[in-house]
């Protein structure tokens, strides 16, 4: 009997149905691992507490001030306008002086951060001190580690819109805290009115003489380049293009020459080989055309009736007289036209050579004369930057002059305290009661957590029965 698809799905249905929550069963686990859970739970809430205990709390002190960015404009009410892009990059200059050697040293003086614990003035021990007395461990530099120590407390946030800045400081102890905020604000105020002071009356005065060196050393420049442009005013004007195309032209004219020459020389061995030929009693060959290849194809004609005729004929007989004369006669003028041919070509080929040499030492000429308008060219160069850089010198003096003319005039720092910085009444952090609230929460679920899977571990395994 066949069983249907809806039969086989409605047989197998209470099989893959999931089991219903156990209530009852979840209670009982929890009653059983209550000592485990209650464990688990205590011991977060422990570590939470020992870290709350041990870590050291920090308070954070915050001032305002408000930066010298210089050509910006500021209100009788002590309010700067809102910067632009123009003024970012400013800001961000008197940030980085803000956040200097210079301030810091002055903050480390003032508050005598090099003795305070906790900028570095905390001893490492009598092991340490001995071990950095006999060379084997590096001596404390407590300035540098009050330096690294400050450097870390101190956070510069900036306003937007504004050309202030807040001053944060964060230590372990609230007094520190507001003490080194406002000394920075303080270091950063006096750095600015150092700098105003720093210009001295007679600092202008003391770039009259190197002002008046360096227009002499460009003046003395521009006479240089004009003098020896004037001198090479062809070379100048034609530059080493000109140079460079002669040479090519003879460098063209100098390829076309030898290949003469190397056509001259193979006619000329053609023409001695038929000669010798010739001479030898043989038929040249007279593949050249012209004189010499008609009274050679003449010869050869007449050589060859000459040699049938002797094979049939007496050598007394008229024809064979006859045409023994004319082959010598055809022989005659060959000889005499191979000579002519030679010596046209031995004359040809001289002339083809000497050529080639009258050639090679114009290419060396023009060589000689392109390296030297090269030369000169490079010279012209080398003046121009002379003259270029002299007046850059000359203009960079002359600005520093002016700068210094209009900044003796009295003109005073537009940096200013808005608000000093108090002692925080506060820890900043987490409140350590949320914390320890959230640390029970945290370890009770790891408790269930863990006890459940426990109880998952120690569960027997039931008989497998077929279905």
């Amino acid at each position: 009997m066949a069983i249907s698809e809806s039969d086989r799905h409605d047989a197998y249905l209470p099989r893959i149905q999931a089991p219903a929550l156990d209530v009852d069963g979840i209670a009982a686990m929890l009653r059983r691992r209550a000592a485990f859970i209650t464990a688990v739970t205590l011991a977060c809430a422990g570590i939470c507490l020992a870290w709350i205990l041990l870590s050291a709390p920090k308070y954070v002190a915050s001032g305002r001030i408000l930066l010298d960015v210089p050509g910006a404009q500021v209100s009788s009410g002590g309010a700067a306008p809102a910067a632009g892009n123009a003024d970012a990059t400013g800001v961000e200059n008197q940030i980085h002086v803000m956040t200097s050697r210079s301030v810091y040293d002055r903050v480390i003086a003032q508050e005598k951060l090099e003795t305070d614990p906790l900028f570095g003035g905390k001893s490492k021990g009598i092991l340490s001190a001995l071990l950095a007395g006999v060379g084997l461990a590096p001596a404390v530099d407590r300035h540098a580690m009050a330096l690294r120590q400050l450097d870390r407390a101190v956070s510069i946030v900036r306003n937007p819109g504004s050309h202030t800045v807040d001053v944060n400081v964060v230590t372990p102890d609230r007094e520190t805290s507001a003490r080194v905020a406002n000394a920075v604000m303080d270091g950063y105020v006096e750095e600015q009115a150092q700098a105003r002071k720093g210009v001295s009356p007679s600092a202008a005065a003391s770039l009259g003489p190197r002002l008046e060196t360096l227009q002499s050393r460009v003046r003395n420049a521009e006479q240089r380049y004009e003098m020896f442009r004037g001198e090479n005013q062809t070379v100048v004007a034609t530059g080493s293009s000109n140079a460079e195309k002669q040479m090519n032209e003879i460098s063209g004219q100098m390829s076309a020459a030898e290949a003469k020459v190397a056509g001259l020389r193979s006619t000329l061995n053609q023409l001695q080989r038929a000669r010798k030929t010739l001479e030898a009693g043989g038929i040249p060959d007279t593949a050249r055309g012209g004189a010499v290849g008609a009274l050679g194809n003449r010869y050869a004609a007449a050589r060859q009736l000459e040699l049938d005729l002797s094979e049939t004929l007496g050598p007394r007989h008229p024809d064979l007289i006859i045409a023994r004369m004319r082959a010598n006669e055809a022989k005659r003028l060959l000889d005499q036209s191979i000579q002519g041919a030679v010596q046209s070509a031995t004359s040809e080929l001289e002339r083809a050579r000497s050529s080639v040499t009258q050639l090679r030492n114009r290419i060396e000429a023009s060589k000689q004369d392109l390296m030297k308008s090269n030369e000169t060219v490079a010279r012209l160069k080398e003046l121009e930057r002379d003259v270029e850089a002299s007046r850059v010198a000359y203009q960079a003096v002359l600005a520093r002059s002016r700068d210094l003319g209009g900044q003796q005039q009295p003109d005073r720092s537009n940096a200013r305290i808005l608000s000093r910085a108090t002692a925080p009444l506060e820890p900043s952090g987490a409140f350590p009661i949320g914390v320890l609230l959230t640390s029970l929460l945290i370890g009770l679920g790891l408790g269930v957590s863990l006890a459940w899977l426990l109880e998952l571990m120690d569960e027997p395994k039931g008989p497998v029965t077929a279905p």
